[in-house]
């Protein structure tokens, strides 16, 4: 019995940790388990985007940057709108872009202006709302971030008026 012993253990030990997996699947892993060299950089989401979101756009060419991230379905959306109205939505499902009318981006500078970036909080996080929402918008070189529950009253329109370029 003495020789099946550590067989037995390892065959345990397998499956303990793999029940302890994430629920992702490595399809690059060779048969002993372990990466292909071919799977050596970080898995990346499917369907990601080309640009970063790390890294900032060149600030003169662009007019704000708005996140959304959370809520119940754990959307990760960007939107850059550019100075001349043209923009750029970033979700999970790809890329596309537009361009606001003359009239929309009148209505939307006219919002931002109204807010005055500067003098409101920074972070804005005190809230206890189940699967909100967390949003971030960067204008005029400051930048404001949110959750449901506890956007500032004076931020409320620009969020509203950016969601609804989400759903476009």
């Amino acid at each position: 019995m003495q020789p099946r012993t550590p067989i037995a253990l390892a065959a345990l030990l397998t499956l303990a940790l793999a029940g302890c997996a994430d629920g992702t699947t490595d399809t690059t892993a060779g048969a002993s388990g372990t990466p292909s060299s071919s799977s050596a950089t970080a898995p990346t989401a499917p369907s990601s985007p080309v640009t970063s979101t790390s890294a900032a756009p060149n600030v003169g060419d662009t007019l704000l940057v708005f996140t959304r991230t959370g809520g119940l379905a754990g959307t990760n959306d960007r939107l850059v709108v550019r100075p001349d109205g043209g923009w750029t939505l970033t979700t999970k499902s790809g890329s596309k872009e537009g361009k606001l009318t003359a009239a929309e981006l009148a209505a939307l500078k006219s919002t931002l202006d109204q807010v005055g970036f500067s003098k409101l909080p920074k972070v804005n996080d005190n809230s206890n709302v189940a699967d909100g929402y967390t949003y971030s918008v960067s204008y005029g070189g400051d930048q404001v971030v949110a959750k449901d529950g506890a956007v500032p009253a004076a931020l409320q329109p620009v969020i509203n008026t950016l969601n609804s370029l989400l759903s476009r």
